[in-house]
């Protein structure tokens, strides 16, 4: 389950339109196995019963010429020339050997497999044939003249033929009077036995027990010594009839035998597996094409079905992902009526409402924000506005006019910054009144204190700042890192030119800074709801943060002065509308 649940879509489809097929190809295929061997078994029992067949149809030949044999061995004409010649006068001799040929022609038609009808007389050294009248060939009357067994072969295989023979008498001695003989026809055996294959394929053989003697007809696929060793191994086995299996290089053979106790013959036809078999493995052929076809099929209708799906899922996540990354454009259109197409349209409502629902929480945030920078704005103004007065009223009780005059004027200017209905201003209306602010407190401080302001970057002075957020620091400085300062003090401030930021520092030379004080501004720094005397610096933090993001504000670290140093971070894109940066392009 844990592999199916990471697998994407596609490979789900294959494998479920998979599990539909691969068992109803199985089940063909099962059936086509089960179908080829009850084929195989009804077809090697029908093989074996034509064998049989055949081979009583061959006894019945061969066995009519026997009995016909057994009838002529009492003819009067073939006992009166083989016993009664030489008592015969010439005219009835001619006549008898002539009544003799007309029988023995007779015999010759009335079986095809005979070739040649004869009587062997060894008193007149003839041989008298349907046509011949000739003298006895050699070795002739010591093959054919034989005891004759009732129970074996009536065959005499001589000089690669084959012979039906009956002497007279049968007792020794043998074929004393005459031998009754048939030549067994080769190419009409031959014949024969290529009319009893299937479909004329394969081949068929007659051979004695012993095999010394052999006819075929048609081609044995396979070499006919191997064929005849089985065979006769198993007949030597008492097995009388059956099949062997022969395996070949590209398929099996078959070898069906039928043997024949009268005649002393066996009857062999060897056939190759795919003259009975080839259908049907060509059926199974068919179907493991089907089965390869069903599966490309499946391949390529799963891709498909896939596409159909996956193609919208996919742009629907990658418009999920623009909306992801803050793009609200992205709308989906499809110009069919399906399914994903009601999704694309719930989409595109969701996304326009999803814009109203932004737009109204940023005004929202944007109002809020505002109010809490109105908020801090106004708590910034009363801090200097309390020491002001002590100031202006220990001068004027020591009577110091002029300064009285100055610090007044330094104070217009002051308050007139301060009630300025702006919220941001240019950086050097800022530096302006920081220095406004420098000149009062250099009244209040006298020669104790020396402030450093230093020049700022020509193509930032027209940069628009928030107002009020250096004056702060410089207060920060005055208040606690030189409230102790007796004489000798000193404040710096500095400009950076960062290319996309402006860098401002302010450091003074006053109470040194160990890790617990960096570590409890940083902690107010850090957490604008904390509570501390840093009133100034944790209003300026808020103030920069809302305004420029995260990415602005202030970092304190120790000065090379011995002190405290402020470093304040801002945008320095002119085109920067003084939005937060969590909210800029909604």
């Amino acid at each position: 389950m844990h592999i199916w649940n990471r697998m994407t879509i596609f490979p789900k489809l294959v494998f479920t339109f998979l599990i539909v097929i691969i068992p109803l190809v199985t089940i063909c295929l099962l059936i086509n196995f089960r179908s080829e061997r009850l084929v195989r078994q009804e077809i090697t029992r029908s093989m074996q019963d034509k064998v049989s067949y055949y081979m009583h149809a061959l006894e019945f030949d061969f066995g009519s010429l026997v009995k016909l044999q057994q009838q002529y061995v009492s003819d009067d004409d073939i006992m009166n020339l083989a016993y009664a010649s030489i008592i015969l006068s010439n005219e009835e001799y001619t006549q008898t050997i002539k009544n003799i040929q007309k029988k023995l022609l007779i015999m010759e038609n009335m079986n095809a497999f005979v070739k040649d009808a004869f009587v062997n007389i060894p008193a007149l050294d003839r041989k008298v044939s349907a046509y011949d009248y000739d003298p006895i060939a050699p070795g002739e009357a010591a093959a054919f003249n034989r005891i004759v067994d009732p129970s074996g072969s009536p065959f005499v295989f001589y000089e690669g033929s084959l012979w039906l023979i009956h002497p007279y008498p049968e007792t020794p001695p043998v074929g004393k009077g005459f031998t009754l003989g048939l030549e067994i026809s080769g190419p009409e055996l031959k014949q024969s036995l290529a009319g009893f294959l299937l479909n004329g394929e394969g081949g068929a053989m007659l051979a004695d027990d012993a095999f010394h003697w052999s006819e075929t007809g048609g081609r044995i696929p396979v070499d006919t010594a191997s064929i005849q060793d089985l065979i006769k191994q198993r007949v030597g086995e008492g097995k009388t009839s059956g099949y062997e299996v022969i395996p070949g290089k590209r398929t099996d053979y078959y070898a069906f035998y039928e043997k024949s106790a009268p005649l002393g013959l066996t009857l062999s036809i060897v056939v190759d597996e795919r003259s009975f078999i080839g259908p049907i493995r060509q059926y199974t052929a068919w179907l493991w094409w089907i089965a390869i076809a069903s599966v490309l099929i499946v391949l390529l209708f799963s891709h498909r079905l896939y596409r159909i799906i996956h193609t919208p899922l996919r742009r629907l996540v990658t418009a999920f992902r623009k909306v992801e990354i803050g793009d609200l454009s992205a709308r989906l259109s499809d110009g069919s009526k399906d399914e994903f197409n009601y999704l694309f349209l719930q989409f595109n409502k969701m996304i326009g409402r999803l814009q109203e629902l932004i737009d109204e929480v940023y005004v929202q945030k944007y109002q809020v924000k505002v109010a809490e920078l109105k908020q801090l704005q106004s708590q910034i103004n009363p801090h200097f506005l309390y020491n002001s007065f002590f100031i202006l009223h220990r001068l004027a009780k020591l009577r110091e006019h002029d300064k009285v005059i100055d610090f007044s004027k330094y104070l217009g200017d002051y308050f007139k910054y301060v009630t300025k209905n702006a919220d941001f201003v240019r950086l050097e209306q800022e530096v302006s009144f920081c220095k406004s602010y420098v000149a009062i407190q250099s009244i209040r401080f006298e020669t104790h204190i020396q402030v450093e302001i230093g020049e700022m970057p020509e193509r930032l002075r027209e940069l628009r700042v928030p107002k009020l957020f250096l004056q702060p620091l410089l207060e920060n400085c005055y208040n606690h890192g030189l409230e102790d300062c007796v004489t000798g003090g000193m404040i710096r401030m500095r400009f950076a030119d960062g290319g996309d930021c402006l860098v401002i520092t302010v450091e003074d030379n006053g109470t040194e800074m160990t890790g617990e004080k960096l570590a409890a501004i940083s902690a107010i720094l850090a957490g604008p709801d904390r509570m501390s005397d840093s009133e100034g610096l944790r209003n300026v933090q808020q103030r920069l943060k809302l305004n420029y993001g995260e990415n602005a504000g202030l970092t304190a670290k120790a000065s090379e002065l011995g002190g405290l140093l402020m470093t304040v971070t801002i945008s320095a894109q002119k085109e920067n509308d003084h939005a937060p940066t969590d909210y800029r392009g909604q």
